[in-house]
């Protein structure tokens, strides 16, 4: 290798296994060459690769950044500079090697600097690094057969990235992910290519091995020409905000129309991003009128994805449809529709199984309830109400996903009256409402009747529940803790209809029911609730006759 790197004047390399078989033999140029693709030998998260980099340096500089990227990055066992004299005899060697995620730096040298007299049994020595380097990667992971994530971000300002942040890792945690790190870069734009800049970038990967993390998470929705260049960049799994929420969606989906809008979300999500490498090639001619080999699997997977996003259209069509002809059916029977609404994990689903004693299916999680539930309750007087239970809003919901479930969305437009839930007690509860309201006024619902919910007040602060009931600040108290709770009653100054409850307590209701009732029956007096009193029946299904 020396020989041949002095008289070419161009740095030579070798990739070589553990038991020194040569892969790889690289010419590069005079001060670095270039790895080819190691896709082949399969890299297990927490390990190192198992292939080896030996290459001659001209000058007998040290490990450069490059060589320590490489090793990193491509997580290879060690890189090692060979240097040699005038003559083209090896005189000199320097090996750096990765260390586990616990050491203070990411890497260290071999003591060996002697070609011709190594003293490590390398063999042995590296067998036991990725040894330790694998069972101190597997004690960050302290929950089995969970995949483990590195978050990473970039915004305008810092604290609406922390606050996009928490909700990403609500996201990751509801996608039973595991998360090992976050990254918030705050830029005035995003990197055309990478998001966050190819160096900052390098920085992640280098801490996502480090880490054991399998999968880099974007809140940033990704074009497919980032997704592919990050993709080449690593070879760590890419996945973006909107791909998170289709993957809960998929996941939460349990009827078979809750399935096909889902599907059918994917498939529109994967058609741009299907992609080969020989993609210029997908046509050959043999000469003018010739024919080709024909077409190239990536066109024929596109073909398929195009066939089934048609099939799924039509059933999808005829679901609407059924949902037509029953929306109709309840119009006649002349029962009062009251939408549950909200942003994702307001408390909904707990609110509809608590008001009508019900058990759909609830969780702390985000898109816990993907599926739409009816129920009926009774008022006063023997008027019976439907209460539905919608799918939870999010900001930015991928344009796919809202397409699909538009029809769904749309049925709020039929609803008497629209109950607006927000978690009271969340960070940036402000901006959550914004994004409802905005996707209402998408939907030409603003001006829809509607009662707002204040829910979780049983998380709220003593103070905060206090300066609720009472409106004023004890004397002494300091007001700026007191700031979260003003933004609160900012927020009841701008609804007409605005209630407190606790989704968990029936006995916080009172006041709901007695709006939701003089709302729905203007010409009912006021009269004392018993809660007790309401309670809830089988699921509706359009049909009076089959409560």
């Amino acid at each position: 290798m020396c020989s041949i790197s002095m008289e070419i004047n161009r740095q030579v390399g070798v990739l070589a296994d553990r038991k020194g078989a040569v892969e790889f033999v690289i010419v590069g140029d005079t001060h670095g060459l270039f790895i080819p693709s190691l896709s082949r030998f399969r890299l297990v998260p927490g390990n190192l690769r198992g292939i080896r980099l030996l290459h001659t340096h001209l000058y007998r500089e040290n490990i450069t950044d490059d060589d320590i990227t490489d090793l990193a990055l491509l997580r290879l066992d060690s890189v090692t500079a060979v240097y040699f004299d005038p003559q083209g005899n090896p005189n000199g060697m320097k090996t750096a090697h990765l260390l586990p995620p616990d050491a203070e730096s990411m890497y260290a040298y071999l003591p060996d600097t002697d070609v011709h007299r190594q003293k490590t049994d390398y063999e042995h020595f590296i067998a036991e690094l990725d040894s330790e380097i694998a069972s101190k990667t597997k004690k960050l992971h302290r929950i089995k057969d969970k995949p483990y994530a590195l978050l990473v971000g970039c915004y305008r300002s810092k604290n609406y990235g922390e606050d996009n942040m928490a909700e990403l890792k609500e996201l990751a945690r509801s996608a039973e992910m595991e998360i090992t790190d976050t990254v918030i870069q705050v830029k005035d734009q995003i990197h055309p290519k990478f998001v966050i800049g190819s160096g900052k970038l390098k920085d992640i990967v280098i801490k996502a091995m480090q880490t054991g993390a399998e999968f880099l998470v974007f809140d940033n929705p990704l074009t497919p020409a980032q997704s592919r260049s990050i993709a080449d960049f690593t070879d760590l799994k890419i996945i973006d905000r909107p791909q998170l929420i289709l993957d809960i969606f998929a996941k939460r989906a349990k009827t078979g129309e809750g399935k096909i809008r889902v599907e059918l979300a994917q498939m529109k999500y994967l058609l741009p991003r299907l992609t080969a490498k020989d993609d210029a090639l997908s046509r050959l001619t043999g000469g003018i009128g010739g024919r080709g080999p024909g077409n190239t699997k990536l066109e024929i997977d596109k073909r398929r994805v195009n066939e089934r996003i048609a099939f799924l259209s039509d059933k999808l069509r005829q679901i609407e449809k059924n949902r037509v002809t029953m929306r109709k059916g309840r119009s006649r029977n002349e029962l009062p529709v009251v939408s549950i609404i909200g942003y994702t994990n307001a408390g909904k689903s707990t609110l509809l199984n608590t008001l009508t004693r019900s058990d759909v299916y609830a969780d702390n999680l985000m898109f816990a309830t993907l599926d739409t539930s009816s129920k009926r309750i009774r008022f006063p007087e023997e008027k019976d109400v439907i209460i539905t239970d919608t799918v939870g809003f999010i900001r930015d919901l991928p344009e796919n996903l809202k397409g699909a479930f538009k029809s769904t969305l749309e049925e709020l437009a039929e609803a008497d009256l629209l109950v607006h839930v927000l978690d009271v007690a969340s960070e940036g509860f402000e901006s959550r409402v914004r994004s409802v309201e905005l996707i209402l006024a998408e939907l030409g619902l603003s001006d829809s009747d509607k009662i707002l919910v204040l829910n979780k007040i049983d998380l709220l602060e003593d103070f905060e529940r206090e300066y609720l009931s009472t409106g004023m600040v004890p004397e002494g108290e300091q007001p700026e803790k007191y700031s979260r709770i003003f933004d609160v009653e900012n927020l009841i100054q701008r609804y007409n209809k605005v209630c407190l409850v606790s989704a968990t307590d029936r006995k916080t209701f009172r006041e709901l029911l007695e709006m939701i009732r003089l709302s729905l029956f203007s010409g009912g007096k006021e009269v004392d609730i018993d809660i007790e009193g309401y309670f809830g029946l089988r699921e509706y299904d359009g049909n009076t006759d089959t409560f």
